[in-house]
């Protein structure tokens, strides 16, 4: 059975489960929970992606895979820290702001760090901006399996794919880009989300021309957004909403300092203690 995910219901059976002393192993993921009993699996998803976002990822793994550099970073370890937004940011009004948008940055890092080849940077152009940065994400794929014997957690598994430094690299390179940015405006910057910038409509000429000779040094095209009656505000679940005229057209989108994942893996490690760790992979999760 599918179920959208929200830590509620997902503890509640949990709960359940254990109270009934029932066996059940639970893979946890970035998009995507399943729960396995002896009577079925239970899938927890927070997304549904098109076929034509795996065959991106396949392409960009490969790629990966494929290059030198690509080899050489997983190698290396990168802060998995997500550097999507500041972490300070506020609630604010502005009558007009600038919004920088950058076109493509992760695939275009890809691509400028010669970790893919101009065909995959082509495919992945043509998808939806929302289907974009969930192809390229997937080279962190990562899930974490839990066992369960009669109501007790009896084993741990930790599973992350092999290319994960690799994405974690894109953050690294994009944040550092974002910072910069940051840094040149000073005091007219407002905030970063992912690959867009919002800044004071009153910026200096010349501290705009600034930043995008920045974008420009570095490969990166970019696109001015029209934005008026902006409206950050900030609710009591650390939920942010956005009301803002973007082209012309009255756009509302909300984003969370909480996550769902997050919730739920807090709520799995503390769920109670491991009677005897085994760092195998559960034969229940390998169907």
């Amino acid at each position: 059975m599918n179920f959208k995910r929200d830590t509620k219901s997902f503890e509640a059976y949990i709960e359940f489960l254990k109270a009934n002393k029932k066996s059940f192993t639970i893979r946890h993921g970035t998009y995507t929970t399943f729960i396995e009993t002896q009577y079925g699996k239970n899938k927890y998803e927070t997304a549904k992606f098109d076929n034509r976002v795996f065959i991106a990822a396949n392409m960009i793994k490969r790629d990966v895979k494929n290059s030198q550099k690509g080899q050489e970073i997983m190698q290396r370890y990168h802060s998995k820290v997500n550097f999507g937004h500041r972490q300070d940011i506020k609630p604010f009004t502005a009558e007009r702001v600038l919004n920088i948008d950058i076109s493509s940055a992760y695939a275009t890092c890809l691509l400028n760090s010669g970790l893919i080849t101009q065909e995959t940077f082509e495919y992945v152009k043509r998808l939806r901006k929302e289907e974009r940065l969930p192809a390229v994400g997937m080279l962190a794929r990562s899930a974490c399996y839990w066992e369960y014997e009669r109501g007790e957690c009896t084993g741990i598994h930790v599973d992350r794919a092999e290319t994960a430094e690799v994405f974690f690299y894109l953050i690294e390179e994009i944040n550092l880009l974002m910072k910069s940015i940051e840094w040149e405006l000073g005091r007219y910057f407002y905030f970063y989300w992912v690959d867009g910038v919002f800044f004071d409509y009153d910026t200096p000429r010349a501290l705009v021309a600034k930043v995008e000779a920045i974008l420009i040094e570095a490969g990166y095209r970019y696109k001015y957004e029209s934005v008026s009656d902006f409206r950050l505000t900030k609710d009591k679940r650390e939920v942010f909403r956005v009301d803002m005229i973007k082209n012309g057209e009255q756009k509302q989108y909300q984003f969370s300092t909480r996550n769902e994942g997050r919730d739920i893996t807090a709520y799995l490690a503390n769920a109670g203690k491991v009677k005897h760790t085994n760092f195998h992979k559960p034969k229940a999760a390998e169907k």
